[in-house]
C-alpha cells in the first residue's frame, strides 16, 4: 500500500488502456458481469498494453486476462496491494504467463538529494508517507489501515490487539538479533 504502483504505471504505460477498480462504478459493473471487461478488451488492438489497478478486488477478471493474453496477445500490468486475496481459492494465477514483481519503499538513489537518513529511519521511505505534510500522522493512519484492512480483514492474525502491540516493539529491534521470548513478553503476547 502506498508504494507508488499507480504512479509508476501511469508514467511507464502512457499509451496503455487503464482500468482502475477503485472506481466504484466500474468495480460494480465488473462485479455484476466479468464478461463486460472482456468485451471492453476486444476494442484494444492486438499486442497493446492494458493496466488493471487494484486487481485483487476482482480476481475473476484474471480469467479474461488469461484469455486475452492467449487470443489477442495483449500485455497486462496487473497492480494490487494484496497478493493473499489473489492466491486464495480457485483464482487463476496465470501460471507461466505472468511475472510477479514487488515494489519496495524508495531507495536513497531514488531520493537523491532529498534523502535524509534520520527521517528515513524514523518514518521509512514509502512514497505515500515520504511526501506527506505530516509523516508521523500519515504513518499512524497507514498502520491503522494496514491493521484493519490487511491483518484483521484477512484473518491473518488471531490476536489483533497483541499484533498491534507487537509492531512497535518489533520496530525497536529492527536490524538486531531478536530474542523471541523477550519480544513476546514486551508485546504482551
Amino acid at each position: 500500500r502506498g508504494a507508488g504502483k499507480t504512479t509508476w504505471a501511469q508514467q511507464t504505460f502512457t499509451n496503455a488502456r487503464h482500468f482502475d477498480l477503485l472506481d466504484e462504478g466500474l468495480f460494480q459493473d465488473y462485479l455484476r458481469d466479468a464478461h463486460l471487461f472482456g468485451r471492453e478488451l476486444l476494442n484494444i488492438p492486438k499486442g497493446q498494453t492494458v493496466v488493471v489497478d487494484e486487481v485483487q478486488r476482482l480476481p475473476a477478471l484474471l480469467n479474461e486476462v488469461h484469455r486475452f493474453i492467449e487470443e489477442r496477445h495483449l500485455r497486462f500490468a496487473l497492480l494490487g496491494s494484496s497478493a493473499r486475496k489473489l492466491k486464495r481459492g480457485g483464482t487463476n494465477l496465470l501460471a507461466g504467463r505472468a511475472t510477479w514483481r514487488t515494489m519496495f519503499p524508495l531507495l536513497p538513489e531514488e531520493l537523491g538529494t532529498d534523502f535524509d537518513l534520520e527521517r528515513t529511519l524514523r518514518f521509512g521511505s514509502i512514497p505515500l508517507i515520504w511526501v506527506a505534510e505530516d509523516p508521523a500522522e500519515s504513518l499512524r493512519a497507514y498502520v491503522r489501515l494496514y491493521l484493519s484492512e490487511e491483518i484483521k480483514a484477512e484473518a491473518v492474525v488471531r490476536n489483533l490487539p497483541g499484533f498491534a502491540r507487537f509492531l512497535p516493539v518489533a520496530g525497536l529491534f529492527h536490524g538486531q538479533t531478536v530474542n523471541t521470548s523477550s519480544l513476546a513478553r514486551d508485546a504482551g503476547v
